[in-house]
């Protein structure tokens, strides 16, 4: 039987050369010899930053792992990771051969989701990232446009914080990411859409003792205890930023967290302070409950957006335009809570 020739092989001669940018696309052989299981294993080194680990979880001995990558950068002709006695460190060159490993890996996840999907009558599914409290603000009104409207897409939501974000979106783990625009985000290489404006302030319970106070300021807040984002979030930095602004330190902290939920159950137990949003506050079924006490954070960026990668898919470019949509319709609302003294 006859087998027609290697379809990566050109039939051109040496007279009618492959345009330089053809010939810039072609797969190299060394990375043509790549399977699953080796895109795997670069993702394992470049998150973990170690050989033991890695090799540990792709189940081989560190010297075959050491072999393994020592080829690959043989035949690419570039160093791809620094070594040292401890830890392993991605060159640029391996930075960008991780992003495009990270990006293919992904895309193959999305594979099955993708069918599912297109089996059940809907587009292929939207990744989406979101912060804490953003979640209620934009989701229920965005769900209900799609459900009448259309199109008809299905969104996997994932609430987390910026900093546990942004390196899921730069791994290509999701489509778009629902953050404040400010420097971390606008310098992070995403495209940006923004969205709405939004403060952010302090709020207590609206039993709080400082309610009772026409206008309390910064130093009466810093006497009670507070609850926190974790450290290293865009939001426990502008509470440090905020306080030290105002020439006070920072109050006693008696938890950290990020659910506005769990916040404003605990400052109906005790006389807590925390920072919320205010369209986040005014959407969510405790704030009857909960009192603004008028004090907005200086050192946060009003704007609330959308980072996206720089080839969104359509659903993900449709999913952006329903968000924009929505959002035109919402307002800051001047929610100060006054308690009626009696």
């Amino acid at each position: 039987m006859h087998y027609p020739a290697d379809m990566t092989e050109d039939p051109r001669t040496d007279r009618d050369p492959l345009p330089a940018s053809q010939l810039a696309r072609q797969i190299p052989a060394v990375l043509r010899k790549l399977r699953i299981r080796d895109l795997e294993t670069l993702r394992w080194l470049g998150r973990t930053r170690s050989f033991a680990r890695t090799a540990e979880a792709a189940a081989i001995t560190q010297p075959a792992l050491s072999k393994w990558l020592r080829e690959i950068e043989d035949a690419l002709g570039v160093s791809l990771f620094e070594r040292t006695t401890r830890r392993v460190t991605p060159t640029p060159y391996g930075d960008a051969l991780l992003e495009r490993a990270e990006r293919m890996l992904t895309d193959l996840a999305g594979v099955a989701p993708a069918m599912q999907a297109l089996r059940d009558g809907l587009a292929q599914p939207v990744n989406v990232g979101i912060l804490p409290g953003m979640a209620s603000v934009l989701m229920p009104q965005t769900l209900a446009r799609l459900e009448h409207t259309g199109p008809a897409l299905r969104i996997n939501l994932f609430e987390d914080t910026l900093d546990r974000l942004l390196p899921r979106a730069r791994w290509h783990e999701i489509d778009l990411l629902v953050c404040r625009l400010d420097e971390t985000a606008m310098n992070a290489g995403f495209g940006t859409v923004p969205l709405y404006e939004d403060d952010v302030r302090v709020f207590g319970a609206r039993n709080h003792p400082l309610a009772l106070h026409p206008s309390p300021g910064w130093p009466d807040v810093a006497r009670y205890p507070w609850i926190v984002p974790p450290p290293g979030t865009p939001m426990r930095r502008a509470i440090d930023t905020e306080f030290a602004h105002q020439g006070l330190p920072l109050p006693r902290v008696i938890m950290e967290s990020v659910t506005l939920m769990t916040n404003a159950s605990a400052a109906q137990a005790m006389p807590c302070l925390f920072l919320a949003s205010t369209l986040g506050v005014a959407r969510s079924p405790l704030a009857p409950a909960l009192h603004d006490f008028g004090l907005p954070f200086s050192h946060v960026a009003p704007t609330v957006g959308v980072l996206h990668g720089h080839a969104p898919s359509a659903a993900t470019l449709a999913l952006i335009e329903v968000l924009q949509d929505v959002s035109r319709t919402l307002a800051t609302p001047f929610i100060m809570n006054k308690i009626n003294v009696t």
